[in-house]
């Protein structure tokens, strides 16, 4: 106790002994304070007695002596207050306390302390050495004692989380801490320890560290904010995961603080905003799909669903954001919807493609014929060949809805890119206005050898001609157009290329053969881009474009396994180029029709054919041109079931029999069968409005089989017969 303070305590002890031997008993005022250095020690208090009675009779050694013992029960009531308090304090805090005396090497242990280890005073271990051994797992021990050690020898202060093994609830998870107590030379005399049960807390923090790990580890991004504010600048970011990072490039510590409104953009949604406001603000969930952007700009489409967190009184405290970049999904789902238009077209297509066909087929037919007869006429030659253009229009229509449809397959071959586009080039300037300036075919980047890829020819050559008459089209007061073929090694489509890049499949690195068509016309606006390539979409005017060029180019070349490039702008011309793979090998040879020649010489004396159509003013057709072609009789039946009975009716083989693959009753493959099979006919021609190769029968050796397809000429249907009757091996 401080020099300070000893005139009080005394004065005030010496007024109360005072009071006592006047048999007037009062307790010293300092008494009446709970302060911890508002009683002085209680030798002190003896002293100071024994002092101020000296020389009292007996009497006052007497009520003296009372006075004192009064005094020192106070001492004994506050000493046993302070073990309550203490005791009280050890059970709200959850501790158990220890004490280690260095110099008697003994370790004396709280109630609260043996309590929790379910043992009796009379069982407490006093060597601390023991009770690690009997206490802590096997795997702590080490670390505890020499972690105590070093307290009671170098005075360091204790901490120490172990595993301790509880006699009846096994395993416990303990954090105890301890510091050294010195006496007046600096050497360490005790250490005072406190410990407490944290097996829930080291339970609650694997919990967590499970749920960081979860979240850590799922590709989907999880945002948490706080409640509010809901407008501008909105609820700050709390916490996200590392899928956040990943998928948005930003850090989390570039996140945290910020609100997610540092992910929206130019192309965000203003509707999805305000449908995201809404929800906030009346504390609902909502699942929305809107664009958000990346830390280096690039835009994404991502999936976010959005739910308010209640704590138990039920006021909300947080929102959680679980978001998914579904960029590639809505690709495929666009491609699938694509799909979808085309089914419905190829649905469409199947359906009136076989009567449009056997329509133009008669057309074309006759329209030759008539051709010969008015040869002599400028005038009528002139107004059938525009008949005639208008029959190969019709069937290039009916071509183009197949292959968008994919009701037609391709035959892809070697081609020689290069002699190809020179070939579209020079039937193309036919096309094109004098207004319009046409480079001859420009080469880029060749390397001397020719440009090949598989490619399907025609289909080729059709989109070919699809870009040079959009090009036409972009201008109509008239402008530069270019086409150009090269070579290119691509490692990074969507990053090497400054224009850009669409395609069905992601463009694989490797050499590209390209063909590019550039004009100087209006040119496009972003918006028109990206829509350039659905099915039906157009900017002509209506009766002016089908919509399919474009949508058709792009089935075409994803088939190719390669992509297209677009770079356009308002009013400064557009470039598109189609990129296919460079592949090796020798160009598949072009296929020369010599002269036609009379079938006279190849037909049986008595020839007779067998017509099998079911569209009256075709099957007449082909009987008319197979007489003049040098057939002797022909007949013509349009119900397929009455072909076989007519044939066994005439009574010797039929020499030819021509009949459409789509029939009433029957279908053309089936009377081929029937007849070959029987012996009533081994030559064969199988006419079709619809494309395809489908599955032949097995027919007997020595049958010969051709095929046409609607509409064609007199000159194709001619050579189509005369191949059926040329002698094995002899020249075409």
């Amino acid at each position: 106790m401080s020099n300070s303070s000893e005139p009080s305590y005394e004065t005030a002890y010496a007024e109360a002994l005072e009071a006592a031997l006047a048999g007037q008993p009062a307790l010293p005022s300092f008494f009446e304070s709970w302060e911890a250095d508002a009683w002085p020690p209680a030798a002190d208090l003896i002293r100071l007695h024994t002092r101020l009675l000296q020389g009292r009779n007996d009497v006052a050694q007497e009520r003296a002596a009372s006075f004192l013992a009064e005094v020192l029960a106070q001492y004994d009531a506050r000493y046993a207050a302070l073990r309550e308090d203490f005791a009280s304090l050890e059970r709200l805090t959850s501790v158990g306390t220890w004490k280690y005396d260095v110099r008697q090497q003994r370790l004396s242990w709280s109630d609260r302390a043996l309590e929790e280890l379910g043992m009796s005073r009379e069982e407490a271990l006093t060597d601390p050495n023991m009770v690690i051994a009997h206490f802590v797992h096997p795997d702590d021990r080490e670390q505890v004692a020499a972690a105590l050690f070093r307290t009671i020898t170098e005075g360091t202060d204790f901490f120490q989380q172990y595993r301790l093994l509880h006699p009846t609830q096994g395993v416990r998870h303990r954090q105890c801490r301890g510091e050294a107590r010195r006496d007046a030379a600096g050497q360490v005399t005790q250490v005072f320890m406190v410990s407490r049960d944290v097996t829930e807390d080291v339970a609650y923090r694997e919990h967590i560290q499970l749920l960081e790990a979860v979240l850590d580890n799922i590709h989907d991004v999880v945002l948490v904010t706080e409640a509010e504010p809901i407008d501008p600048p909105g609820p700050r970011i709390l916490y996200v995961n590392r899928a956040f990072e990943q998928m948005t490039g930003y850090t989390a510590l570039e996140a945290i603080g910020q609100t997610p409104r540092m992910l929206q953009g130019p192309e965000t949604s203003a509707e999805a905003r305000a449908r995201i406001r809404q929800a906030l603000q009346n504390w609902q969930s909502i699942t929305i799909e809107l664009i958000n952007y990346r830390k280096d700009g690039h835009p994404f489409w991502s999936e976010m669903a959005i739910v308010p967190i209640a704590d138990t009184t039920g006021h909300y405290t947080h929102w959680v954001a679980v978001q998914r970049d579904v960029t590639e999904r809505r690709r495929i789902e666009a491609q699938q919807r694509q799909r979808s238009r085309l089914e419905s077209v190829g649905q469409l297509s199947a359906g009136i493609a076989h009567n449009f066909n056997n329509l133009l087929a008669i057309i074309q037919g006759y329209g030759e014929m008539i051709r010969r007869d008015v040869a002599h006429s400028p005038q009528l030659l002139r107004r059938l060949e525009s008949i005639l253009r208008a029959v190969r229009r019709g069937s290039e229509l009916v071509q183009e809805l197949m292959v968008f449809s994919r009701q037609r397959d391709g035959q892809p071959q070697i081609l020689d890119v290069c002699r190809a586009a020179r070939e579209v080039l020079d039937m193309a300037r036919r096309l094109l206005p004098a207004e319009i300036e046409v480079d001859d075919l420009s080469l880029a980047s060749l390397t001397g050898e020719s440009l090949l890829a598989h490619l399907d020819a025609s289909r080729f050559s059709q989109a070919l001609l699809n870009l040079i008459l959009n090009a036409r089209d972009a201008m109509p007061t008239g402008g530069h157009l270019t086409v150009t073929v090269g070579q290119q090694t691509v490692t990074n489509a969507l990053t090497q290329l400054t224009a850009r890049v669409v395609y069905a499949h992601p463009p694989e690195p490797g050499d590209y053969v390209f063909v590019k068509v550039s004009d100087t016309g209006v040119g496009m606006d972003a918006g028109t881009q990206q829509r350039i390539f659905e099915p039906f979409f157009t900017t002509k005017e209506v009766g002016q474009g089908t919509g399919l060029g474009l949508a058709t180019v792009y089935g075409f070349v994803g088939e190719s396994r390669g992509f297209i490039t677009v770079d356009s702008a308002p009013r400064k011309g557009t470039t598109i180029g189609l990129f296919f793979p460079l592949a090796q090998g020798t160009p598949a040879a072009e296929k020369v029709s010599g002269e036609v020649k009379l079938l006279s010489a190849l037909l049986p004396a008595d020839a007779t054919a067998l017509i099998v159509e079911d569209e009256a003013e075709l099957g007449a057709f082909l009987s008319e041109t197979l007489s003049d072609m040098g057939f002797k009789t022909v007949h013509h039946v349009q119900d397929g079931a009455e072909a076989v009975p007519l044939a066994e009716r005439l009574g010797s083989p039929l020499a030819l029999v021509v009949t459409d693959r789509s029939l009433p009753h029957v279908t053309g493959l089936q009377i081929i069968a029937e007849l070959a099979n029987r012996g009533l006919c081994e030559r064969f021609l199988l006419i079709s409005g619809l494309p395809g190769q489908e599955d032949l029968p097995e027919l007997p050796p020595g049958v010969r089989l051709g095929r046409l397809q609607k509409p064609f000429s007199v000159k194709q249907l001619y050579q189509a017969v005369q191949g059926l009757f040329r002698p094995t091996g002899a020249p075409s």
